[in-house]
């Protein structure tokens, strides 16, 4: 009876280190999976970010265009009223 249990416990033990290295390529590969993801997401935030950041730019840019004088009493009349 002890010598059955004994061989099946040595058949598990031999089952499971036969299938060690199958599981860790298989959670390697998958870890890897996991990472590419993870930095395809920060390349989209970051492209999206730099969108934003232009954007922004220019609105800025339009705003200070609307403002800036064209003509010469344009330029008389802001330094009368805002003075140099």
């Amino acid at each position: 009876m002890f010598g059955i249990f004994s061989k099946v416990k040595i058949m598990v033990a031999g089952i499971v280190a036969a299938l060690l290295p199958i599981l860790y390529i298989i959670g390697r590969r998958d870890g890897a999976k996991v990472e590419e993801v993870k930095q395809v997401k920060a390349s989209a935030k970051a492209a999206e970010d730099r969108a934003e950041f232009y954007k922004e730019m220019e609105t800025t840019n339009n705003e200070i265009e609307s403002n800036k004088p064209r003509t010469r009493d344009d330029i008389t009349d802001r330094l009368r009223k805002h003075g140099l």
